[in-house]
């Protein structure tokens, strides 16, 4: 039926008069039905850790559970499921219920890297989660076996220049950050680098300390007591400016490195369908407990830098960082099949 003029104005004021009056004979508003959110959280959440027990990433991840949880008022359970380039975990993620009780905290390899790296995954990393807030930023250290006879950048380059076989290091796996900062040193120095991958910082470090491999590029929360101790030495940073846990090592920006820019960071992903809400709550939750003093004294004392951003400003970084990422993924060559 075609209505117009006053007489519609006059319909639709009837229908609205009328949908007004039974919703109020039904006790419920308009702004009731729309903000009929269920209480959140009012069960455990669990936060997926794609690498082992034990390493700088893991430590992030149990930090701030802990802190949220008492935000919350819920307690949060850490699942580690290491392997496979961080992918058994980012897929384990995109087939959970989003409802807020599964999550992850991901890392720049496995959204930012793996992408590129990997010409089929079984999930989309933009279109499949949502981005809540980063956890951690910081650079990533270059560091060596004491043994190693070279105490600055410009030494071990000359070390591994006469060294046959080159320089050996390890990373989280193929074509991860620190594979990729392997391979950009050895192009940048003019040296030949050899990668073994591992599924965890943890194990690399224990190589590392042992000397099975010469080299390796980690996060500073891992290696933070092995370089008090001297156990380990550290030449050289990745971040334009020098980590204020570390002002006496020289970045490779300062050495006249200008591809050797790598940033390592955590944040947590929700799957996608997580009502936005959910996510908005957890970010607020976030941020509020990476200002509690408490949480910044123990990510000080392993010289890790918290972070905390808007789910906005997360995306904005992981979109960025693909396009970087995948340039040099295609100018290094490093490919690899589904695991």
């Amino acid at each position: 039926m075609f209505i117009k003029g006053d007489y519609w104005m006059d319909y639709a004021d009837t229908l609205r008069t009328r949908r007004q009056f039974l919703l109020a004979g039904l006790g419920v508003s308009l702004s009731a039905i729309a903000n009929c959110e269920e209480p959140y959280p009012n069960r455990p959440i669990k936060i997926i850790v794609p690498v082992p027990a034990g390493g700088g990433a893991d430590n992030v991840a149990r930090s701030f559970a802990l802190h949220m949880s008492k935000v919350l008022n819920q307690q949060i359970v850490i699942e580690n499921r290491a392997g496979a380039a961080g992918i058994i975990a980012m897929d384990t993620l995109a087939k959970s219920a989003p409802d807020g009780y599964t999550l992850i905290q991901t890392n720049v390899s496995t959204i930012s890297i793996n992408p590129s790296i990997y010409n089929k995954l079984p999930y989309d990393s933009l279109r499949d989660f949502l981005p809540i807030s980063l956890t951690s930023l910081g650079p990533m250290l270059l560091v060596i076996n004491p043994k190693i006879p070279a105490r600055s950048i410009k030494e071990l380059i000359h070390y591994a220049k006469n060294k046959p076989g080159g320089l050996s290091y390890g990373s989280l796996g193929n074509g991860s950050i620190q594979h990729l900062a392997g391979y950009m040193l050895g192009k940048e120095a003019g040296i030949q680098t050899l990668h073994t991958p591992y599924k965890g910082a943890a194990p690399v470090a224990v190589d590392l300390l042992s000397g099975v491999i010469d080299m390796a590029f980690s996060g500073t929360g891992t290696v933070a007591g092995h370089l008090k101790a001297g156990r380990l030495i550290a030449l050289g940073q990745t971040t334009v400016t020098r980590s204020s846990f570390f002002p006496s090592i020289p970045t490779f920006t300062e050495e006249g490195f200008k591809k050797m820019e790598f940033v390592l960071w955590n944040g947590l992903l929700a799957p996608t369908g997580t009502p936005s809400y959910i996510i908005q709550h957890l970010s607020n939750v976030t941020r509020e407990v990476s200002k509690s003093t408490e949480l910044m004294n123990l990510f000080a004392a392993s010289t890790t830098n918290i972070a905390s951003n808007t789910p906005e400003e997360f995306l904005q970084l992981i979109k960025k960082e693909q396009q970087i990422y995948s340039a040099i993924v295609k100018e290094s060559g490093i490919k690899s099949e589904m695991i």
